[in-house]
């Protein structure tokens, strides 16, 4: 299915729910939003970023007034919990059994939930995650987190500073830790090879473990 064909039903106009729409607007998909609260469900259709409907998302009435047997998501995005967005998930697979689910979490661990929903989103985590990088920036710190893919496993960009150990040295030269892996070369649209030279001033992106993150960060940052 091409990209740009998506439906996408979000449960919850607050702010992620809000902001999720208007990225998914922006990319070109069919989005409606369910929202409880009248004065935020006026305040969405004025925005003009989906389709609104006035209602708790939790009813089952809802969730069909949303025709979910021909969307293709179905995202709980509400702020009242992790076990209220997932019974909206579960709620919309039985109606329609295909739709992929998202539920947005406020605590516990991804692999909880695998059984329930296809997919959770932890926004204060993501939260985070930019305001460390943000606080990095400012100091020059020359590292940032891009994406976190497991719960020990993070996709970093790290700038080589002029006195790293790994500085002027061939990917081959240099012993990584076990658990970090060259990914690109943010300057270069060649693959990473042995030959591949860090140079200062140049950023790398890196696949790297949760527990030889600081080592890393050495090699490249000194």
């Amino acid at each position: 299915m091409p990209v740009n064909d998506l439906r996408v039903v979000i449960v919850g106009g607050k702010h992620v729910g809000y902001h999720t729409a208007r990225r998914l607007d922006n990319r070109g998909h069919d989005v409606v939003i369910i929202e409880k609260d009248e004065d935020r469900a006026d305040f969405l259709s004025d925005q003009y970023i989906a389709s609104v409907i006035h209602g708790d998302g939790g009813r089952p009435s809802i969730l069909r007034q949303a025709d979910l047997a021909r969307s293709d998501v179905l995202a709980s995005l509400t702020s009242y919990g992790a076990m209220t967005n997932l019974g909206i998930c579960m709620t919309g697979q039985r109606i329609a059994p295909d739709i992929r689910t998202v539920a947005r979490i406020d605590h516990g661990d991804d692999e909880e939930y695998e059984e329930m929903v296809d997919a959770v989103v932890y926004p204060e985590e993501l939260a985070a995650y930019a305001a460390a990088n943000e606080v990095i920036k400012i100091s020059d710190g020359g590292v940032r987190t891009i994406e976190e893919i497991t719960d020990d496993l993070e996709l970093m960009e790290i700038t080589v500073s002029e006195n790293a150990p790994v500085a002027g040295k061939t990917l081959e030269a240099v012993s990584l830790p076990r658990g970090a892996v060259v990914v690109a070369d943010n300057e270069s649209d060649q693959f990473p090879g042995p030959d591949t030279v860090f140079e200062p001033g140049r950023a790398y992106i890196l696949a790297v473990r949760t527990g030889v993150t600081d080592e890393v960060v050495r090699l490249l940052r000194g």
